[in-house]
């Protein structure tokens, strides 16, 4: 609890009004301090915080680890130096069951190593398949597909100059991609505003529903593209953060399989489709340490050449000290059994807050989503916010002022096709245990009277949780705000 309070300050706390005013959660959190703490420390749950949650054999080995000069210099390829590249290509064609694949001509894969957050390679995707736009369409509207709910495609690719085309997944289906829905919003996209598809979506394992998109919405993006001459990203950041007991749906064989169909002499290699996609895999989530940046991005030779000329363009290449933590890591005992403990971990985390929720607090069971992937769940805002104007950031911002605890709300749900937030996970099961007892102490329910009193609630303090310490050999409790 400590840790997690530490983490959350040092993050959240910012003295400059005017780069405060640029971060919602900053500007929450310095009123809710200036109140003076009323419920207690914030405790946060947004964006993918593991301030007590990292991987303790990983922390162990990385403050025991011992670099080399050359690990401190800048890199020639954004994508990676050689032995590091060896050691993210390997990775990738076990854990995606790539051993036996015998590509034909011009089908085999390249796997580079990034030393910085998948956010960039987007960036050099977005660009790449932006100039080949232009080529081709001189003129158009180039549209980026992108899922929503979701994570924020939108804030990269329509700063590179994208229309944004919306593909919602709802609840109604299951919370699963409706392909005849989105092959709808499409075609009327084309047919009414003369937008094209220039890039698409994938998230197999998907954010922030945690639900997995079966192999053919995967493959439906993939035939789009090839026929709209677009590129697809194969976004795998939670390939293996999983419920084990639950079989993986392998979004990048998926992609490979379709392309080798007929040893690779058919219509899709054909269109030029194989130099036209790429998959990310970044390892902090896997291992609760989002600093540390580093990435298996998997493409044709061609492909990533192309993303490194854009990495070599736009920046200077550093943080190869990371990828040498990582590769080595990854190559260890400890790292293969933290990915299986961490899945049930999140399991048991989800299924904890879903009870809570359907039997304490009233939500039916269908306004509560919890899939087997990814370290979130999201949930129905009470019904009370439903005809609120903005009521998702309503309830975000009125739920922190009653509570101290901060949820994410408009985020992850752009264009909002149903009024849910959602909750991070990855934290010890004391912080979610004390998110569950203010929402109970403040009266949170989905079918609350009112709305909460909004600022009004910093003035109304709920019981503040208690907090063990050690005093001569013995556990003492006490009540500590513990700023």
């Amino acid at each position: 609890m400590r840790s997690h309070i530490k983490g959350a300050a040092d993050h959240l706390r910012n003295e400059s009004a005017p780069l405060r005013e640029r971060s919602p959660e900053q500007i929450l959190y310095h009123r809710y301090v200036t109140a003076g703490s009323p419920h207690g420390p914030v405790i946060y749950a947004v964006k993918g915080e593991h301030w007590n949650g990292v991987c303790p054999d990983f922390l162990e080995f990385l403050n025991s680890f011992s670099f080399d000069r050359e690990d401190m210099g800048y890199a020639e390829c954004g994508y990676g130096i050689q032995r590091h590249r060896d050691v993210m290509r390997k990775l990738i064609v076990e854990e995606h069951h790539l051993t036996g694949r015998q590509p034909g001509g011009g089908l085999e894969i390249d796997v580079g190593c990034l030393s910085m957050t998948t956010r960039m390679a987007m960036y050099d995707l977005a660009k790449v398949a932006m100039r080949h736009f232009r080529k081709r369409a001189a003129g158009g509207r180039p549209a980026a597909l992108v899922p929503t709910p979701g994570w924020d495609y939108r804030g990269i690719f329509r700063d590179v100059g994208f229309d944004i085309v919306y593909l919602p997944i709802r609840p109604g289906n299951g919370w699963l991609p409706d392909l005849e829905e989105w092959s709808s919003i499409v075609r009327k996209a084309r047919e009414r505003d003369g937008r094209r598809v220039a890039l698409a979506v994938s998230n197999p394992q998907h954010n922030p529903t945690g639900m997995q998109w079966p192999a053919d919405v995967t493959t439906h993006l993939l035939h789009l593209c090839a026929a709209e001459s677009g590129y697809l990203l194969v976004d795998d950041a939670y390939y293996a953060v999983h419920d084990p007991r639950v079989p993986l749906v392998n979004g990048l064989k998926t992609v490979l399989d379709a392309f080798d169909r007929n040893g690779g002499d058919n219509a899709l290699t054909r269109s030029g489709m194989f130099d036209r996609w790429v998959a990310t895999r970044p390892f902090g989530k896997q291992f609760s340490c989002n600093t540390m940046g580093v990435a298996a991005i998997t493409a044709s030779p061609r492909l990533l050449r192309d993303l490194g000329r854009e990495s070599w363009i736009n920046r200077y290449h550093c943080n190869t000290h990371n990828a040498e933590v990582m590769c080595a890591w990854l190559k260890t005992a400890e790292a293969a059994r933290w990915t299986l403990e961490t899945g049930m971990f999140y399991a048991r985390q989800k299924e904890r807050v879903r009870q809570y929720l359907v039997d304490r607090m009233g939500w039916p069971s269908s306004s509560v989503c919890v899939g087997p992937s990814t370290s979130y769940m999201i949930f129905e805002v009470p019904a009370v916010y439903h005809s609120i104007p903005q009521g998702i950031d309503r309830f975000r911002d009125d739920l922190f002022y009653a509570t101290g605890t901060m949820i994410c709300a408009s985020l992850f749900n752009q264009a909002a096709p149903a009024p849910y937030v959602r909750l991070h996970l990855g934290s010890h099961y004391d912080i979610i245990d004390e998110i569950l007892r203010r929402w109970i102490v403040a009266g949170l329910r989905y079918d609350q009277p009112a709305p909460f009193p909004g600022p009004a609630a910093l003035t109304r303090p709920i019981a503040r949780p208690e907090f063990r310490r050690q005093q001569e050999g013995r556990t003492v409790d006490e009540h500590v705000p513990l700023q």
